[in-house]
């Protein structure tokens, strides 16, 4: 199937971009693997309970923000899910089309995570909650759009430089829709304390996309 090894191809990239050769070294020998055989028992077998890649973290120090490494990371995440969801259809002799996967991998999240004061009541989000939060379509995007015109490697590119376009969109769209909530938006981090009385009795919160106006209803009191 050739929408595997362009998967693996492109991690095999990631993982030599960001300077871990020995990783990047396991995917070139399950690619091996594929082209010889047609194996998709090696890349399984890694990430599998006990494989070498199961508790897999790139290291933060490698990269120029925090920002950027959260984006890698969950570039990754995306390409490792797509590639065992295709290893696991080879397996069973079964055909994934693109138009499968634009329709089943990586649906949008409704729900945006925060923290809310337990003394005046106000909530906040920050910039990494909002990343969380918009993050996985652009990225299911991004690989079902390189898959299918076979420039995965391309389309990666700008989503680890975190010049995606789409990311800024998005971003200013989950601002507005925040705003229109009432919401606080500090830092790059979640604050320590509350930005309007100061109290630092902060507690999680949820909050669910609204599909009628564009704003966020709050999941819990």
């Amino acid at each position: 199937m050739e929408f595997y090894e362009i998967t693996l191809k492109a991690m095999k990239k990631l993982l030599d971009d960001c300077n871990e050769k020995d990783y990047a070294d396991m995917i070139k020998d399950c690619l091996e693997g594929w082209h010889k055989r047609q194996d998709t028992d090696c890349f399984l077998r890694e990430f599998a309970k006990g494989g070498r890649f199961r508790t897999f973290q790139f290291k933060p120090e490698d990269f120029a923000s925090g920002e950027q490494n959260f984006w890698v990371q969950q570039l990754f995440g995306g390409l490792v899910a797509m590639a065992i969801q295709l290893a696991g259809a080879i397996r069973e002799k079964r055909t994934i089309d693109i138009g499968f996967i634009r329709k089943n991998f990586g649906r949008p999240s409704e729900v945006i995570n925060g923290k809310k004061c337990s003394d005046c009541g106000k909530r906040q989000i920050s910039g990494l909650d909002i990343d969380k939060y918009i993050s996985l379509p652009i990225i299911a995007k991004r690989i079902a759009d390189g898959l299918e015109n076979n420039t995965l490697d391309t389309q990666i590119d700008s989503i680890i430089s975190v010049s995606a376009p789409e990311i800024s969109h998005e971003r200013k769209a989950t601002e507005l829709r925040a705003a229109n909530t009432g919401l606080l938006i500090v830092g790059e981090n979640a604050s320590a304390f509350c930005p309007a009385c100061g109290s630092k009795k902060l507690v999680p919160c949820r909050l669910l996309k609204s599909l009628k106006e564009p704003v966020f209803v709050p999941l819990n009191s």
